[in-house]
């Protein structure tokens, strides 16, 4: 496995107004504020990674097998195509942190609440696009690629009781991640990934 403690990973201002459901046409008298709450996150949050390859086999239509373990997923067997390994990365910000956006939910600060998880939702995505281009790097060398798109279990076809499979593959509880058994991963802004390796 790979461990990344610490990922230099920045959200773009847009990306964080874009899931605010801002347009910065819109802002105007909120700029200021929002520039505000967008550097104290940037000051308190942090994101830790896991990456790791593991062996890859197309067991029939719309299944994969990976390290063993069996997924049956169309859009993830098409994602992976000829792939013979998968890459599986996660990342989180941990829970001491995402705090913050509940207490100043509890405090009545709305916008503020809004902008930091945004902000920690940006940086969770950010972290993996940086654990893909790292590896990309890593890969050149041997004439090989990551897929330009990962997929998560819960989205498309793939179902969400395969986040179990992923989390335990990457060792996420080694982030201080844990997972219920609806499949849902605390710390909120915690996420689980795959590409294939081409």
């Amino acid at each position: 496995m790979e461990d990344y403690p610490y990922i230099p990973a920045v959200p773009r201002r847009e990306a964080v107004l874009r899931r605010m459901g801002m347009k910065p046409a819109e802002l105007s008298d909120m700029d200021r504020e929002i520039d505000g709450f967008l550097r104290y996150a940037q000051a308190q949050f942090s994101v830790s990674g896991r990456a790791g390859v593991f062996r890859l086999e197309h067991t029939g239509a719309g299944r994969v097998r990976i390290a063993g373990e069996e997924i049956e997923s169309a859009q993830l067997s098409r994602l992976l195509g000829t792939c013979a390994e998968a890459y599986i990365m996660c990342a989180a910000v941990p829970e001491r942190e995402t705090r913050l956006i509940g207490e100043a939910l509890a405090r009545g600060e709305g916008l503020k609440a809004l902008a930091l998880d945004a902000y920690a939702s940006e940086l969770a995505d950010g972290a993996l696009d940086y654990l893909m281009e790292k590896k990309n790097i890593m890969l050149k060398r041997t004439g090989r690629s990551l897929t330009a798109k990962r997929f998560s279990a819960g989205y498309g076809d793939l179902d969400i009781k395969y986040q179990k499979v992923l989390y335990e593959l990457s060792g996420m509880s080694g982030l201080g991640v844990r997972i219920n058994d609806k499949y849902l991963l605390t710390p909120e802004k915690s996420v689980i990934a795959i590409a294939g390796v081409r």
